[in-house]
C-alpha cells in the first residue's frame, strides 16, 4: 500500500494457501501400419479444475501476483501426435493441441496467463539417396499468441492477444563416424558415432513477439510496442555420442 508521502510497503501474506487442483486424464495409443511402415497415433485428453489460485500478471519479464487465494479457474483440453518412420531409422511426428483454460478474478472469466488455445507442430527427417550418411531435419510450428495485459492491471480490467507464434527451422547433418564401422562391421568402443550439422532457425525471418514495451504520451494514453524473439539464425553443431 502506498502512504500520504508517497512511500510504498508490501505486507507478507501469511495466511495464503497452496494452489489446488484436480486432474482427470485419459491417454490411448495406436500402432499401425502404412506404405510398409510403423506409426504410432497418441492421443490424451485432460481436464484440471483449479481452486484457491493466485491469479499473476506477466509484466514483460516479471511475474507479479496478487498474493492471495482470490481466484478458481479450470483447464481442459487435447493433446493429439502421430508419430512415423517414413525413412527406416528416423522417427518423424506431427502434433496437434488444443485448450482452454479459464479464471475467475473479480467476477470476471477470463484465461489463463498461458491460455494458447492451438498449436500445431510439424518435425521431419529424411536421408539424401545418394549420401547416405547425410539427412535433413525440418521443424515448423504455428501456435496461437498468449494474454497480454498493461502494467499495473490485470484481465478483468482487459486484456489482448499477442500475434500467432510461426517458425519453421532446417537443418542438414553428416555422419563423421558412422555407429558401426563400414570396413569390419563392429562398433567402436568409446565414440559411437559422431554427427557434423548446420541449421537454419526462423528460416523465413518471422518477427515473433516475445513481450510488449508500453509507451505512455502526454495524454495519459498507453501504446504497445512490439519486442521481437531473434529473427533467422546460423548454428553449426557438432553431436558425439559416446
Amino acid at each position: 500500500m502506498t502512504d500520504e508521502h508517497g512511500n510504498s510497503s508490501v505486507t507478507l501474506n501469511k495466511d495464503i494457501k497452496a494452489q489446488r487442483s484436480v486432474q482427470f486424464i485419459i491417454g490411448s495409443d495406436y500402432t499401425f501400419r502404412a506404405f510398409n511402415r510403423p506409426f504410432k497415433l497418441s492421443a490424451e485428453a485432460y481436464c484440471k479444475a483449479l481452486s484457491r489460485l493466485n491469479p499473476y500478471e506477466i509484466d514483460n519479464l516479471r511475474i507479479v501476483y496478487a498474493g492471495d487465494n482470490s481466484s478458481s479457474g479450470y483447464a481442459a483440453g487435447l493433446d493429439l501426435r502421430l508419430f512415423g518412420e517414413f525413412v527406416p531409422g528416423s522417427d518423424s511426428w506431427l502434433s496437434l493441441s488444443v485448450m482452454k483454460s479459464q479464471e475467475t478474478i473479480n467476477g470476471v472469466k477470463v484465461p489463463l496467463p498461458n491460455d494458447r488455445r492451438y498449436s500445431v507442430a510439424l518435425y521431419f527427417t529424411d536421408y539424401f539417396p545418394r549420401i547416405p550418411r547425410m539427412k535433413v531435419n525440418l521443424r515448423g510450428i504455428f501456435a496461437d499468441g498468449l494474454p497480454v495485459t498493461m502494467p499495473h492491471s490485470t484481465r478483468d480490467k482487459g486484456y489482448f492477444r499477442t500475434s500467432p507464434y510461426k517458425r519453421v527451422d532446417i537443418g542438414l547433418a553428416y555422419n563423421i563416424l558412422p555407429e558401426i564401422d563400414n570396413a569390419d562391421g563392429r562398433r567402436r568402443r568409446f565414440i559411437n558415432s559422431m554427427w557434423l550439422g548446420v541449421d537454419c532457425f526462423n528460416l523465413f525471418d518471422i518477427s515473433n513477439v516475445g513481450s510488449y514495451y508500453w509507451v505512455k504520451t502526454a495524454d495519459d494514453v498507453s501504446y504497445a510496442v512490439p519486442n521481437s524473439l531473434t529473427r533467422r539464425m546460423l548454428n553449426v553443431r557438432l553431436t558425439v555420442d559416446f
